[in-house]
């Protein structure tokens, strides 16, 4: 039997299995897929911090950092210079598979390409081949389908509305390197918002993210929108689609043996469905937790919700002004607030507006710092 068994191969559950076999517990991980997605389904933006944080800033792969964000909302356009970067568009696969590496080297047994099928309770996960592997905590990184979440009733099903449905291709052209482009709402993002994210000057990812439930030609839209920001002298490379979790987060987000992590406990930014920072942080204070579970430091797993509920009402925050922005007319009357007090601010006192930013971002790692 293992000490901890991580099902779910993304961020949220290589960082858990990494977290955990640093202090000492044997850990498996199973993933679905033989190797992350190729180009990973995601836009790719993350926080300048939390690379700093996993110490990943002097690899050597694409990190390029944004210094401007021009975003449209209606008929109006906030161009946003940003003092010193705050995003970076990255290479998520090299990122990926760093974990990945970094796990197997600190003895966590990969299980690739074979994914669950079934759980049964307390501790046994049944994977694709039937065969069947134990663990003492059981850490569901499953994203949104909450695999093990919905089997010990933690997950309930989404509402259409509840579910960010998005499109995005990698495409070759030519692109302002440092500077983001995002389009809210009509035309090109009906409900949600449409996005130009350089991985260097000549490709960038190019996507639309909208609320669920509609019903709209996701790929006639964001070809529409790829002619838009480029003309005609462009080529598409690859598309894929996915889903994420635009919900409140789950109430409880452990049960007896079991913790859920990222997107699988709807720990995602509602507005902006964006998740790697919670996917990185609940993973590996779910790794801790473990630790502490498995050296008898504490009795339960509640330690687990307990230092996160801060960040779970935060979100529940976000997903309340979510709900009353799913009304068209507040829809925009929301995003114009948000963009115009932002813009006002950075071009008042950039530098304030920037380490607001910060401090509020670092304040997630303190929780990791603390009990490390």
């Amino acid at each position: 039997m293992y000490d901890v068994v991580v099902v779910g191969g993304n961020l949220a559950g290589t960082s858990s299995a990494i977290s955990a076999s640093l202090r000492g517990l044997k850990v498996a991980l199973i993933e679905k897929n033989k190797q992350p997605f190729m180009p990973a389904h995601c836009g790719e933006a993350i926080h300048t911090d939390i690379l700093e944080y996993f110490n990943l800033n002097n690899l050597d792969y694409t990190k390029n950092p944004i210094n401007e964000v021009i975003i449209n909302v209606g008929s109006k356009q906030y161009d946003i210079k940003l003092k010193k970067p705050l995003q970076m568009i990255i290479d998520r696969n090299f990122i990926e598979n760093e974990f990945l590496k970094r796990a197997e080297e600190k003895g966590v047994k990969l299980i690739l390409g074979n994914g669950m099928k079934d759980f049964n309770k307390p501790n046994e996960i049944i994977l694709a081949d039937n065969t069947r592997i134990k663990g003492k905590i059981i850490i569901d990184s499953t994203g949104i389908a909450c695999q093990v979440g919905k089997r010990i009733g933690l997950a309930n099903i989404l509402r259409p509305q509840d579910v960010g449905v998005g499109i995005q291709s990698r495409v070759q052209g030519n692109f302002k390197i440092d500077a983001m482009k995002l389009w809210f709402h009509k035309p090109y993002g009906p409900m949600g918002y449409a996005w130009v994210f350089p991985l260097n000057k000549n490709l960038a990812n190019i996507g639309i993210g909208i609320m669920g439930g509609q019903k709209i030609d996701m790929k006639e839209l964001l070809d529409r929108y790829i002619k838009y920001e480029l003309k005609s002298d462009y080529k598409i490379l690859s598309t894929f689609r996915a889903c994420v979790p635009v919900a409140a987060p789950l109430k409880k987000i452990y049960k007896d043996n079991v913790m859920i992590t990222g997107d699988a406990a709807r720990l995602t930014n509602s507005l902006t469905a964006g998740g790697i920072r919670y996917a990185l942080l609940s993973g590996s204070f779910s790794g801790i937790v473990a630790s502490k579970y498995i050296n008898e430091e504490i009795d339960n797993l509640g330690l687990y919700q307990m230092k996160l509920e801060k960040v779970i009402k935060s979100l529940t925050k976000v997903y309340n002004k979510k709900r009353k922005m799913e009304i068209e007319k507040n829809l925009i009357k929301g995003y114009s607030r948000l963009f115009s007090t932002f813009y006002t601010l950075n071009k008042i006192a950039p530098n304030i507006c920037i380490n607001y930013l910060l401090k509020t971002i670092k304040k997630d790692w303190r929780i990791l710092d603390s009990l490390s």
